[in-house]
């Protein structure tokens, strides 16, 4: 297997032959991987990125130089990645840019029955029998400079991904699944694209179920309003305010600062955001009623949901046994979920098929459930 070798990126001057290569080379196969701090940010904070093109692996600091020209050179070629979900929130956020196609090691190793959520260590030593260190995974790699240790550590990640992911894709090749985790992985990369609709996250707060549509529209003034500073203030979202206090808030509605004071919030949210909170409970509550969200109705309280849950993971397991695919691939249960409540057309419009009948799953589900809603 390869030397910790690599090319380290600190200036322009360096990054300027990366670049004629990456824009002259035909699209050829990636190993893509990122280094990042996420402790009470409302954004990932980018360290590292590494790349691998199978003879030489480099080693970018984004601290130092200008990336907008690499992402574009990198959005040419094809991208491999293991876990991608962080990696590709942060790249499309700095850049918007992904590769020609995005292919996720960790689905592709789902598709050979090793779990959805096999971490790259143990990917490794499955596919490549080499035991890595993961010691450094924690460290901060905002701080500078960046020691001997990290960076072999960072090089390690795409070094071994790019065989290992050969492998495994000659393995999906052969029973005729590579096709389909690509697929899957491709709808994964393309939810990092989504816009976060600040009038829905209120849905995303525990309990929310239980408020009536008065509460809601209370509780949607104040979750837009809290996403809107974390977003600009780049604060981890429960350092605004924490989303159960939101809940009290519009559950209780204070009036004035005494009665908000015995909701018990933290005295450091009362200081900074007592007034303000005041201020938009009262716009919450002025609301037209026509503007009511609709009450939340739990999945779990439709009428025979447990006996449709538990015929629908019977379909999965005869699914499961006619494909030979894992029924953990096949469809979760929140795939399922999302099937029940477009039968029911209570989340989602007829026209907008479950996952179950789209893709690579439509022509193994199709026999077995209803496509009409």
């Amino acid at each position: 297997m390869a030397d910790v070798n690599f090319d380290m990126i600190e200036t322009e001057a360096q990054l300027a032959p990366l670049l004629r290569f990456l824009n002259e080379q035909t699209p050829m196969v990636l190993a893509i991987d990122t280094e990042f701090v996420r402790t009470r940010t409302y954004y990932a904070q980018l360290g590292l990125l590494q790349i691998y093109d199978g003879q030489q692996c480099y080693l970018v600091d984004p601290l130092k130089v200008s990336m907008e020209p690499l992402w574009q050179a990198l959005s040419r070629h094809h991208w491999v990645l293991h876990a991608f979900s962080e990696d590709l929130e942060i790249i499309q956020r700095l850049s918007g840019k992904f590769g020609a196609t995005v292919f996720d090691t960790q689905v592709g190793a789902a598709f050979l029955g090793h779990g959805i959520s096999l971490g790259y260590q143990r990917f490794i030593a499955t596919e490549l029998e080499i035991e890595l260190d993961k010691g450094e995974s924690r460290t901060d790699w905002l701080a500078r400079p960046l020691r001997a240790s990290q960076l072999d550590y960072a090089a390690l990640d795409v070094i071994y991904l790019l065989p290992a992911y050969l492998k495994i894709k000659q393995q999906l090749e052969e029973e005729g699944r590579f096709q389909a985790a690509l697929e899957e992985s491709t709808r994964l990369a393309a939810l990092k694209k989504r816009v976060v609709n600040q009038d829905e996250v209120y849905k995303d707060i525990k309990n929310a179920w239980k408020l009536n549509p008065q509460q809601l529209a209370v509780l949607q003034v104040l979750c837009r309003w809290r996403i809107q500073q974390a977003a600009s203030r780049d604060l981890a979202i429960n350092n605004v305010v924490h989303g159960d206090n939101l809940w009290a808030l519009a559950r209780y509605q204070p009036n004035n600062m005494d009665e908000l004071q015995r909701l018990n919030l933290p005295p450091q949210e009362l200081r900074i955001h007592g007034q303000r909170l005041l201020k938009l409970v009262k716009q919450g509550q002025q609301v037209n009623t026509a503007d009511f969200p609709k009450p939340i109705k739990r999945i779990v309280d439709y009428p025979d949901y447990k006996k449709t849950i538990q015929e629908l993971k019977l379909v999965v397991t005869a699914v499961a046994e006619e494909s030979g695919l894992p029924e953990d691939v096949l469809a979760s249960k929140k795939v399922l979920n999302q099937y029940i409540a477009w039968k029911r057309k209570e989340h989602q419009q007829a026209e907008e098929l479950p996952l179950l009948l789209t893709g690579w799953r439509k022509p193994l589900f199709a026999n077995h459930v209803d496509q009409e809603g």
